[in-house]
């Protein structure tokens, strides 16, 4: 017999700013969350996100969407991260791409989700001598969220690329899991590998964070042929190229997938730290 309070409970609702082609939205939804709206500027990601999740809502900015956006359980979002980067000029929130996590913050203030989690790169840490990640924290604190942060590497999550971002965890008013910040599992997972068997969400905690080495994604776009069916295709690519005599390199929307892809929030990653949240709904 079936329960059907159980077969008909709600699924915790989440809402992604900064959607890109929707990377944190994929693993929120391997975890047991429904996405209700996304926010991506970029007019290509958004017809990925619309083909990809035909149950959410896109918008298009987050500086005007807030009248069209309902309260969600949980807020995710990687705010954009040029201005931080290290490989950019480092305007930090002088920037006006990444100073739109005040936008976002905005958002948040007014839908006061019970989580929120922000994702950006390590640059974030020493931007501005470091005051750039305390204006975050601060602002974070003072609209009334109070949590952690650390920095995930996604080649511990199964994905073969050296990718480390931050992860700020945040509630309202509460703590999230403290599971979020440490990992029980046996330490003979090195490098990324282990025993038979072992999932990857119990590697141990000072493996999560990576350390500099190992390939990383070419943000540049200049060795990068985004194929879906394995690394065979991207040589066949190659000699299809010089047999029709066309000039090697991306076409345009190669361009476009590798964007999107070296962009994303590794899926891996954030249906992680989903199951550790998801747990604060049961």
């Amino acid at each position: 017999m079936n329960d059907l309070s159980t077969e008909h409970k709600r699924k915790p609702t989440v809402g992604s700013l900064f959607a890109g082609i929707g990377g944190f939205d994929i693993g929120f939804e391997n975890a047991g969350f429904t996405t209700s709206w996304q926010v991506e500027i970029h007019d290509i990601a958004r017809a990925v996100l619309a083909d990809r999740f035909p149950h959410a809502k896109q918008h298009r900015d987050v500086r005007t969407c807030l009248p069209d956006l309902s309260t969600v359980d949980v807020i995710v979002g990687g705010f954009p991260c040029q201005d931080v980067s290290l490989m950019g000029k480092r305007r930090g929130f002088e920037g006006e791409r990444t100073s739109l996590f005040f936008s976002a913050m905005h958002i948040v203030t007014q839908l006061s989700p019970r989580w929120l989690v922000l994702e950006n790169v390590c640059g974030l840490f020493s931007s501005n001598n470091g005051l750039d990640f305390q204006k975050v924290i601060e602002t974070l604190a003072e609209c009334g969220y109070v949590g952690y942060w650390r920095v995930l590497d996604a080649r511990y999550f199964g994905v073969p690329t050296r990718r480390r971002r931050v992860f700020i965890f945040a509630g309202l008013h509460e703590y999230p899991p403290l599971e979020l910040m440490g990992d029980a599992g046996p330490m003979e997972l090195n490098g990324g590998t282990g025993a038979e068997g072992t999932a990857w969400e119990n590697a141990a905690p000072t493996l999560l964070a990576g350390l500099r080495s190992g390939s990383a994604i070419d943000l540049g776009f200049s060795s990068i042929i985004a194929m879906p069916n394995g690394r065979d295709k991207m040589v066949e690519r190659w000699r299809a190229s010089e047999i029709d005599g066309f000039l090697r390199g991306l076409a345009p929307s190669d361009i476009e997938e590798a964007r999107g892809a070296g962009n994303a929030v590794v899926p891996q990653v954030a249906e992680w730290i989903a199951r550790k949240l998801i747990k604060t709904f049961e």
